[in-house]
């Protein structure tokens, strides 16, 4: 069986491997700020809620998107998820935003549905006035606080 640490990891770092195109994959005119739509998504990856995280991620390419949605879908729906998430409250804290014109990055920290304590870099671009999580270079730097 396959940990959910390695689904979210993959899952994570599959929004920094696509580009290309042009398309906005959420909702328009929510101007929330950048660490409310980073916490909401990452919240949403780690309990599986495929309408938050697909809400608050942009790719530039529509297939890159659809691909990014299908594979979150069905780690979701795997067994190993359900059971390694049952009954994890995800607890991830902003501990920076710094936003520069349409680009932001936000650092969080949380402990992940493993137990152990992450650091989570997120960029974050806005699209028509909305911040999302720039899918194509989304996490760039995930690291431990505590090595278990």
């Amino acid at each position: 069986m396959k940990s959910v640490k390695y689904i979210i990891l993959v899952a994570t770092l599959a929004f920094s491997f696509f580009s290309c195109g042009n398309v906005n994959n959420g909702a328009d005119g929510n101007s929330e700020a950048p660490s409310v739509v980073a916490l909401t998504l990452f919240k949403g990856l780690t309990s599986g809620d495929v309408k938050a995280v697909t809400e608050n991620i942009y790719f530039v390419d529509s297939l890159d998107f659809n691909v990014f949605r299908d594979y979150f879908m069905m780690a979701v729906a795997s067994d190993d998820y359900k059971e390694r998430t049952e009954g994890f409250v995800p607890d991830y804290k902003v501990a920076s935003e710094k936003i520069d014109g349409d680009k932001a990055l936000v650092v969080l920290e949380g402990r992940g549905p493993l137990g152990n304590m992450l650091k989570i870099d997120v960029k974050l671009v806005s699209v028509d006035g909305r911040w999302k999580v720039d899918g194509d270079h989304g996490v760039f730097h995930r690291e431990p606080l505590i090595k278990d």
